[in-house]
């Protein structure tokens, strides 16, 4: 376990040098490590893909797939909270000196949160649309990237979260009755949706 964690603060400290050496890198990475810029575009991404359905059959489907991805997200989130709770493990920044170029988060380092929701997206959409869902890899990539880049994170922490995140994704995925009363309530409000519209031409 001694040499894990060695080998996790060496790589830790590979990413976290390239930091504090140019101002356009570290504004660069300083936006994707925040918390606004990627879950706004993973967003609008989960947006687009419920939306981009060409016929009824179409629009269930992706309408589906966007549900799945929020509840994949509240399943990443509670064992992430698990987590959390059984294992301290202090962020970079307390036990060594960093380029820290975030603010100092007080909770725990691993797993990443930043990485297990953004790669839960990226999984739980891929799970459900190979093609589309691919769009989701790199805003989830340059965030947890990022997050290590800017100090607060360790390589080995957004790792637990991917693996979190595929856990959680391909759970949701295969376990139908996971999602499948949030399925059925969106499928309800859309056609009250349709019908509304329909009444009123």
């Amino acid at each position: 376990m001694h040499w894990l964690l060695a080998l996790d603060y060496t790589v830790f400290t590979w990413i976290n040098g390239l930091a504090g050496k140019n101002a356009l890198m570290d504004s660069a990475m300083q936006a994707f490590c925040n918390d606004h810029l990627v879950p706004f575009t993973l967003g609008f991404l989960v947006l687009v893909m419920a939306l981009r359905g060409r016929g009824r059959r179409d629009d269930r489907d992706h309408l589906a797939a966007a549900v799945r991805v929020f509840v994949a997200i509240a399943v990443s989130s509670a064992l992430l909270q698990l987590a959390v709770t059984l294992i301290h493990r202090p962020r970079p920044f307390v036990d060594h000196t960093v380029t820290l170029l975030f603010y100092r988060p007080t909770d725990w380092s691993f797993p990443s949160n930043p990485a297990t929701a953004s790669f839960t997206f990226f999984f739980s959409a891929w799970f459900s649309d190979r093609r589309f869902g691919w769009w989701f890899l790199p805003p989830a990539l340059l965030m947890s990237f990022a997050r290590v880049f800017c100090g607060v994170h360790y390589p080995g922490d957004v790792l637990a979260g991917i693996l979190l995140a595929a856990a959680s994704a391909w759970a949701v995925h295969r376990l139908d009755f996971l999602s499948r009363p949030f399925v059925a309530l969106v499928n309800g409000v859309e056609s009250l949706l349709r019908s509304s519209i329909s009444m009123r031409r």
